[in-house]
């Protein structure tokens, strides 16, 4: 027995169809959440990281976006959220300096700001517009850490970064 379907009309949805859409949804966070986790523990296990620090950057996954740069401020992680919120994969912006994503609209003066409270090992915390891949300004809240090896070593700078409404 065959059955003819007219492409035209469209069945009538099923609540399987709206579980398997969120529960894709969900799994596929779960996916990235891990995938973070998993390389945030590699980075800090690398670089010797305190538990403590290492802890602290695996609670904050869920709320920022989190970039980690090495000590040179290149970039060697990208964390969830971070294509969304800057049109950029990981592998496009892995080894840059996180200056890329500034434009003629970001302020030169906060900026060297960052750079002051960085040289002397501050933790600092800005508001910059920053720029899409498509060119598109955005407000971005950032918190950026120098990290400390267990030596006391400068071995990495840590961003929780969040998008604000302008």
């Amino acid at each position: 027995m065959s059955f003819l379907f007219d492409t035209n009309t469209r069945a009538p949805l099923q609540s399987w169809d709206i579980f398997c859409n969120k529960y894709n949804t969900l799994m596929a966070d779960a996916t990235k959440h891990q995938e973070s986790v998993t390389a945030i523990r590699q980075i800090s296990r690398v670089n010797k990281w305190s538990r403590q620090q290492t802890q602290e950057a695996i609670d904050n996954i869920q709320q920022y976006v989190i970039v980690i740069t090495d000590h040179l401020q290149k970039i060697a992680f990208a964390g969830k959220g971070f294509e969304e919120m800057t049109g950029y994969t990981f592998e496009e912006a892995k080894g840059r300096n996180p200056k890329f994503l500034q434009g003629a609209a970001t302020n030169k003066l906060k900026t060297s700001t960052v750079k002051e409270q960085l040289i002397h090992n501050e933790t600092t915390e800005i508001i910059l517009e920053n720029y899409r891949k498509n060119g598109e300004i955005y407000l971005c809240k950032i918190t950026i850490k120098p990290v400390f090896n267990i030596n006391e070593k400068l071995v990495n700078y840590i961003a929780y970064e969040q998008e604000i409404a302008a």
